[in-house]
């Protein structure tokens, strides 16, 4: 029986009152590292169930906060909402109640249990199929704290939050054992040893990895730079553009880039009303601009005409489409093409199609869109590259496999006019920042409405598109910018989730062991 009081109720909302304002767009990343603790602090002695409920809660206003702009996209509904937050609370509901079950059979504190538990289900989130969204992991609250950040290029995002949830945890540990104290005496509360030492691992954790980013940040920076031009179009989602016009606005603004002399010049996802492949005139059109300029264009299809895969002989891909970005050289040939892997399910395409018939409920309809297996490298000038479509960039693995192919700087192009004037475009500036700290590679951001920018290879944004007035969202225009051009990659471009693995191998242990255990613990809520 579930018996839980307005005090742990409260606290669990706290945790997430005090972490959706910590993530972006808000960016008071200082509160992650004491959000989580109210949560921690309710979660002491509960019983699994109570602690499932707890947790749950937390997590479902957490994630309304974070996904509340998902109600200006025309075809989702408050169905998508409830579903998308009711899927992603149950990581919280399992992290609570597996945190419950582990310590009431071993008695463990806090600071050795919810770390290596709170990353593995980060990594399961990241992981999970077509079900996979790591969006706004914990770690993504730090974007803007540079020298905390380098750690990633060892750890990955993974590190951050095992760092946040361990000091997180020390200080419910400390709460619990004042508590306590408290109750049992009115003299001095002694802190015992272990939790002395604990704080003393945690702190050396802390210093050291802001150490280790300082010792980064001091090093000299690649002398070799490449200038890259990025082309705003801003044509919002629901602007009936023609075709003419379009093609207009972006040649005015590449014809605008080129006199920077860059050596590319980058359009966002989806710039191009048709298919370049098989449309002559369009081809024609953006190729004749390429040779005028005597630019490399690397552009983006249109959404209205995104470049057809070809038809196999059972024609079992009638009607579908890649979401491509081309890149065509000074002379105006077509000399490459990236096919976006990583889809929207439910908006993109349509999830197990042919074993699972979905509620029509969930969305107005689904895309049709096929995806794409290469993690295509481009090259200019000897450089290669790599580009990443979207939300591409919150995929951590699919972006290093690029750099760990050979990319020297990395290029997501993107269409966000979807969402806005909300805290999306926000959000993503922040993933791709991190992935620039992870893979120590530059990355050059074009978008559709915003935010274009330029991130350097230690995720710090260096340059963004704004109009005269200083505002950010809406704007047309271009932005050029010298990047750092690097080939060395990092410990984790070469070898991965290294980190989130061991996590996880950690939690195996505790699980086993707290099920050869007796319980400790016969009472609670």
């Amino acid at each position: 029986m579930l018996r839980l009081g307005w005090k742990e109720l409260a606290l669990a909302c706290m945790s997430a009152a005090l972490l959706i304002p910590a993530m972006p767009r808000h960016d008071v990343g200082a509160l992650a590292w004491v959000g989580l603790a109210p949560l921690l602090v309710a979660l002491d002695g509960k019983r699994p169930a109570s602690a499932f409920v707890l947790s749950y809660l937390s997590g479902l206003i957490f994630f309304h906060g974070v996904f509340s702009w998902i109600f200006v996209i025309g075809d989702f509904n408050v169905l998508d909402q409830i579903l998308l937050a009711g899927y992603l609370s149950a990581y919280y509901g399992v992290f609570g109640t597996a945190l419950a079950w582990i310590r009431r059979r071993t008695t463990l504190p806090m600071v050795l249990v919810a770390p290596p538990l709170w990353v593995a289900l980060e990594y399961l989130r990241a992981h999970a199929s077509f079900l996979s969204l790591p969006w706004m992991l914990l770690g993504y609250s730090q974007h803007l704290h540079t020298s905390m950040i380098q750690v990633t290029a060892l750890t990955g995002v993974y590190g951050l939050a095992f760092l946040i949830v361990l000091t997180n945890a020390l200080l419910a540990d400390l709460v619990r054992h004042w508590t306590r104290a408290r109750m049992a005496s009115d003299g001095v509360v002694m802190v015992p040893r272990s939790l002395m030492i604990a704080a003393a691992v945690v702190a050396l954790l802390l210093l050291g990895t802001y150490g280790y980013g300082r010792l980064v940040l001091s090093q000299p920076v690649s002398h070799e730079r490449m200038r890259i031009g990025v082309v705003q179009g801003n044509v919002p989602q629901q602007q009936g553009v023609s075709r003419q016009t379009l093609l207009e606005r972006y040649a005015g603004l590449t014809r605008q880039a080129a006199a920077a002399a860059p050596a590319l010049i980058v359009w966002p996802e989806t710039a191009v009303p048709g298919d370049i492949k098989r449309d002559r005139e369009l081809q024609r059109a953006v190729s004749g601009l390429a040779t005028e300029t005597a630019r490399f264009l690397l552009v983006g299809a249109s959404q209205y005409a995104k470049l057809s895969n070809e038809r196999d002989p059972n024609q079992s891909l009638r009607d579908k489409w890649y979401n491509s970005m081309l890149l065509l050289s000074p002379d105006g040939r077509l000399v490459g093409e990236y096919r976006k892997i990583a889809l929207i399910p439910f908006g993109e395409y349509e999830p197990l199609s042919g074993m699972v018939t979905w509620p029509k409920a969930i969305t107005t309809g689904f895309g049709k869109l096929v995806p794409g297996e290469e993690h295509t490298l481009f090259s200019v000038d000897g450089r290669p590259f790599g580009a990443v479509i979207c939300w591409e960039i919150i995929f951590p693995d699919l972006f290093r496999q690029f750099v760990k192919a050979g990319a020297s700087f990395m290029v997501n192009a993107t269409n966000e006019s979807w969402f806005g004037a909300t805290a999306v475009p926000h959000q993503l500036l922040a993933m791709a920042a991190i992935r620039s700290a992870e893979n120590r590679v530059s990355i050059a951001r074009a978008a559709n409405t915003a935010l274009s920018a330029f991130v350097d290879p230690y995720g710090r944004v260096v340059e963004r598109l704004r109009g005269a007035r200083g505002e950010e969202m809406f704007v047309e225009g271009v932005l050029v910018h010298d990047i750092v051009v690097s080939r060395a990659g990092t410990f984790y471009t070469r070898h991965g989730d290294v980190f989130a693995f061991a996590q996880i191998g950690l939690l195996a242990i505790l699980f086993v062991w707290s099920y050869m255990r007796c319980p400790r613990f016969r009472t609670g809520t």
